[in-house]
């Protein structure tokens, strides 16, 4: 029993000692980790505080960098810009004196296009008169030819139809005559009824006829048959009774 009672005196030793090594163990490690995180903390805090120094120089060298970039743009845009307004300026008076120069171009034209077409129409207007005078003088002399050629047609007519009348009175008289046995004397009758020399008369009818064109030719054949008429009647009525007589 003694040997075992040292045996467990001693384990019971050792696991003491062992304890008070993991306790030394665990003091150091702690006390080691936390001088590491505090040594860590203080080098990131120090490399933090100089990220941050070195962004913030950084910053302010790109911000002034930029600045003067801005700036330099600017400095050019605005002389480009004034180069632009002045071109624009430029070209604006270029143009307002080319517009100026075609329109008054363009209005001297229209006006001697103006001046040509109201030429033109003048003359097309004295054309378009003496023409219509020389129409009118024809017309009027081709008219006046007209009714000329037929007053004198139908003073023919007349003069034809007087003579026709004359001989066939003349014939059917010596007609009766000769049924009646008498002698032939119906010959004398024929220069009386020939009296249709009321034919100049158709010329003085004429002036008028110009005016009123062919309506004046009837009332000359009227005159004209007039003096016909009334011998012719008194012929033909005996001619007519002389055949009942001897036909009874």
């Amino acid at each position: 029993m003694g040997r075992f009672t040292e045996d467990m005196g001693r384990l019971r030793d050792e696991i003491e000692s062992e304890r008070m090594a993991r306790h030394t163990l665990i003091a150091d490690t702690r006390e080691e980790v936390t001088q590491a995180a505090m040594a860590f903390i203080s080098d990131l805090k120090n490399t933090v505080g100089t990220l941050q120094a070195d962004f913030r120089a950084e910053h302010a060298d790109m911000a002034e960098s930029a600045r003067a970039d801005r700036n330099a743009f600017l400095a050019r845009l605005g002389g480009a810009v004034a180069d632009i307004r002045v071109a624009a300026a430029d070209r604006q008076a270029s143009v307002r004196e080319a517009l100026a120069e075609s329109a008054a171009a363009a209005r001297d034209e229209r006006a001697q296009s103006n001046a040509a077409l109201r030429d033109e129409v003048a003359s097309l207007q004295d054309g378009f008169k003496h023409a219509r005078a020389v129409m009118s003088t024809e017309v009027r002399a081709a008219g006046q030819s007209f009714v000329a050629d037929i007053v004198s047609a139908v003073g023919d007519i007349q003069r034809q139809t007087v003579q026709l009348v004359g001989d066939y009175a003349g014939e059917r008289s010596a007609g009766r005559a000769a049924w009646r046995g008498a002698a032939p004397k119906a010959t004398a009758p024929a220069p009386a009824r020939a009296k249709p020399q009321a034919e100049p008369e158709a010329p003085k009818a004429a002036p008028k006829a110009k005016h009123k064109a062919a309506a004046p030719a009837e009332p000359v054949m009227k005159a004209a048959e007039k003096p016909v008429e009334k011998p012719l009647l008194d012929e033909v009525r005996p001619n007519r009774g002389a055949p009942d007589e001897s036909m009874q």
